[in-house]
């Protein structure tokens, strides 16, 4: 679990790896890719499949698209909290920008489940901000770790 520092101040870090971003760039591409390069003919010259076959080379580029957004947009996040501020460092590969958070600009620090199809639910911190943004921790396993952690941002924060 993450630790205060000697200075005092708390770093966490939701980490975006390349290697998942990699993938998400490729399984879109792929997806996109494969759908039209094996459906083009379908769709082109008009006929009267064209409409079926439309369908589905579009609902593959509805599928690739977001793949490959989520590859290239997807920040990274490092929490660096400190008695009186929170600075949340969002980073992608294109673009990096910092966050900084005061008392009085912090509306709640809450749980937040994060539901899966396959296995049991994972637990997340929230903060959420006076001006309607929010922003999370990494996955827990567990609530008790995920209420812990949160205590722990709330102390070194009041501190």
């Amino acid at each position: 679990m993450d630790e205060v520092g000697t200075d005092g101040r708390l770093h966490h870090v939701v980490p975006m790896h390349t290697v998942m971003r990699a993938f998400l760039v490729i399984a879109g591409a792929v997806v996109m890719g494969l759908t039209l390069h094996e459906l083009y003919r379908g769709v082109w010259p008009l006929n009267i499949t064209t409409p079926f076959f439309l369908a589905i080379v579009l609902g593959a580029f509805s599928v690739g698209i977001p793949m490959v957004l989520a590859g290239f947009t997807a920040p990274s996040a490092h929490w660096i909290v400190g008695p009186g501020r929170i600075e949340i460092e969002l980073s992608t590969p294109f673009r990096k920008r910092s966050v900084a958070i005061r008392p009085g600009q912090v509306a709640s620090f809450e749980l937040r489940e994060i539901e899966t199809d396959g296995g049991s639910s994972t637990w997340a911190v929230e903060l959420r901000a006076v001006d309607g943004k929010r922003y999370q921790t990494r996955d827990f396993g567990s609530k008790a770790t995920a209420g812990a952690f949160r205590d722990r941002i709330v102390s070194v924060f009041e501190g």
